[in-house]
């Protein structure tokens, strides 16, 4: 039998979804309730937070070196060419 804490989802965001998801966990961590002292309840949220934050900033690193390897090629490719135009 599987353990429900080790099944994982496959969930798809866009960045702007992640960041809207950020900003709502971050504004949630602010919210305090008159009256209430015990503040154990927003460690799932601060969990979730930091893990959206972590996926947040892999998707950035991601997509910059997907933009680098894409230049880099670029200009390799113009390189080799202007090499053969000056022979």
């Amino acid at each position: 039998m599987i353990e429900k804490n080790k099944i994982n989802a496959l969930i798809r965001y866009s960045y702007s979804e992640i960041e809207y998801q950020i900003n709502a966990l971050q504004n949630m961590i602010k919210l305090r309730f008159y009256g209430l002292e015990d503040m154990s309840y927003l460690n799932p949220y601060k969990k979730l937070l930091k893990d959206m934050e972590q996926i947040r900033d892999n998707l950035v690193q991601k997509y910059d070196d997907a933009v680098a390897d894409n230049n880099r090629n670029t200009e390799e490719v113009e390189e080799t060419y202007n090499r053969e135009i000056d022979c």
